[in-house]
């Protein structure tokens, strides 16, 4: 019997647990995509599909003419990782009188690090759209999303600040025929900047939660973004066991 082939997500795994073990020290370039497919007996696209994994993650970080480079994160070691089989749902779960605020929706130079999640040069503008959902007279949330600068055109509602089903991934899958293969969410505590503060009307360098959410079709990021979360404001995640539903 052949074996199994090996996906990107498997290929990715074992890089980013030797990037944490501090196997491969930080900044020490990876193999390249041809390397990689010859390594692991894949096609090259299914390895280019694996370092942009990492580097979506934050574990590689891509180098001008070398390829990518390992990114390891000091925290990593007192991060928790679960891996959940599943789809997630896009967007929150709003309740009844909650408003939704579109605050911005431009076009707008990315940051090195924005740009490196995005997969292009520094600088480039990019569709940045900012907004916020109140509850009453306080805010919940705050967030930026970014998306590829491509999608502009092929998706112009990206740059109208309005909020409307079917939400922003569901219209892009629709639009390009991309599908969100896999969905990444970091959780950390965060200190409020000028603006945030600002939002949730709390004093500079207030605790906050932030959630750094990328969607990824295997090919390339369709979205980028982080929400903030003020105190007392509970982020509830439910799970359906699906192994015993079947049994």
């Amino acid at each position: 019997m052949a074996p199994e082939p090996v996906g990107y997500l498997a290929i990715a795994d074992h890089y980013r647990r030797l990037i944490a073990d501090r196997q491969i020290a930080d900044g020490q370039r990876l193999p390249s995509v041809r390397g990689i497919a010859e390594e692991w007996n894949v096609a090259t696209k299914t390895a280019q599909r694996a370092l942009k994994a990492l580097a979506m993650e934050g574990y590689a970080a891509p180098v001008q003419g070398l390829g990518y480079a390992a990114s390891f994160r000091p925290h990593e070691a007192a991060t928790l990782r679960v891996q959940v089989n599943g789809t997630r749902t896009r967007g929150e779960q709003y309740a009844p009188g909650d408003e939704v605020v579109i605050l911005s929706a431009e076009m707008v130079p990315t940051g090195g690090h924005d740009a490196d999640v995005l997969g292009i040069e520094a600088g480039t503008p990019a569709v940045l759209r900012r907004g916020l959902v109140r509850r009453g007279e306080r805010v919940i949330r705050f967030s930026h999303s970014w998306f590829p600068p491509e999608l502009a055109d092929l998706v112009p509602e990206l740059l109208l600040t309005e909020s409307t089903p079917p939400g922003n991934v569901a219209r892009i899958e629709q639009a390009t025929g991309r599908k969100t293969e896999l969905t990444a969410d970091h959780f950390t505590v965060d200190m409020t900047s000028l603006e945030q503060s600002r939002i949730f009307g709390v004093p500079q360098n207030t605790p906050v939660l932030a959630r750094t959410t990328v969607r990824h079709d295997g090919n390339g990021v369709i979205e980028a973004g982080v929400t903030w979360f003020p105190r007392n404001v509970v982020l509830a995640v439910e799970y359906t066991d699906t192994a015993n539903q079947a049994n």
